[in-house]
């Protein structure tokens, strides 16, 4: 079960943290381009958005039930679940604010025609890069953590964690 659990932990990390990236690249080429009007443009993000937060909200969620089950099952490198489960949890926290309180206003007004030319549009897009930054980066930072090899241990002994 403890290798289970680090394997799930380590995969759904790794894996928000590459679909954020892709959603990014993807989002940046589609804003770019000149082939689709402001309009096609808006409709594209209001369609993707919704899956990016439930693929990020579920993932860091199963890290962190993951997080916990280790915590319970062996008090082996307890300190180092600690911190990856802090920073689940700030990315859940962070990635719950954006979505409230950036992301919805930002959607409302992507919606309306001549809605990117709002003048508090502008200032939602930046607040969300940054808030996205950091509750990414935490996730990638905590996958970092959970990937890190235990030191060795002495001769003969043996790790579960692994």
């Amino acid at each position: 079960m403890n290798r289970f659990l680090w394997t799930v932990l380590r995969v759904s990390l790794s894996a928000w943290v590459g679909a954020a990236i892709l959603f990014v690249i993807t989002g940046v080429r589609e804003v770019t381009m000149t082939d689709f009007d402001a309009a096609t443009k808006n409709m594209l993000a209001a369609t993707r958005f919704p899956a990016y937060y439930a693929f990020g909200f579920t993932l860091v969620i199963v890290a962190a039930i993951s997080t916990v089950g280790l915590i319970l099952i062996d008090r082996i490198a307890r300190r180092r679940k600690v911190v990856i489960l802090t920073l689940a949890i700030l990315s859940l926290v962070v990635m719950f604010l954006d979505h409230r309180f950036i992301y919805l206003p930002l959607e409302a007004m992507m919606l309306e025609p001549e809605g990117r030319l709002q003048p508090d549009f502008f200032t939602y897009h930046q607040w969300s890069k940054y808030i996205n930054c950091v509750s990414v980066g935490a996730s990638l930072i905590a996958s970092f953590v959970a990937a890190c090899p235990l030191p060795t241990l002495a001769f003969g002994e043996s790790s579960s964690e692994s």
